[in-house]
């Protein structure tokens, strides 16, 4: 008699699980989509380099040109600034010193990447090391926030040789 009973059950059980999952998946909760943000817009340091990368002491070439490329992301606002500085930001042995042209300045942003060159020279409190040179943003133009750059991306290396 239980074998009777065996499979009606079992065709009621599956109809009944299919009717619940079915219904399960008509009234499962739908969650609104948040709009996607619009991109925020920033600016950042993302190289130095020195060309040349030795100079001298006393005698020419005691130049050197800090070439920096300024990374401008997102939806700028028109007209974007940013102020760009130049210094040492280290050096082996310790005092060491250059003089820069313009060291702090305003300069126009393009979207993408814009290239900013500071002149560096020796002065007559320069003596023979390595000097680290650093380019740091110190502000924008309202609405451009300023992004953190890599210790490798904001800094660069200059040798100042004595022949």
């Amino acid at each position: 008699m239980e074998k009777k009973f065996v499979g009606p059950s079992l065709l009621i059980v599956t109809v009944m699980g299919c009717l619940l999952l079915t219904r399960d998946a008509r009234t499962a909760p739908s969650y609104p989509q948040a709009p996607t943000p619009v991109s925020e817009s920033y600016v950042q340091v993302t190289s130095v380099t020195i060309e040349p990368s030795t100079i001298n002491r006393t005698q020419n070439p005691n130049t050197a040109t800090v070439i920096t490329q300024i990374l401008l992301g997102g939806q700028a606002p028109l007209n974007p600034e940013a102020i760009i500085e130049v210094g040492t930001y280290s050096s082996d042995p310790p005092n060491d010193e250059l003089k820069y042209e313009k060291p702090t300045r305003t300069v126009s942003l393009e979207r993408g990447v814009t290239v900013v060159r500071f002149k560096a020279e020796t002065t007559p409190k320069s003596f023979q090391g390595k000097i680290k040179v650093a380019v740091t943003l110190g502000g924008a133009t309202k609405g451009i926030s300023i992004k953190d750059s890599e210790p490798k991306d904001y800094i660069a290396e200059l040798a100042v040789i004595d022949p």
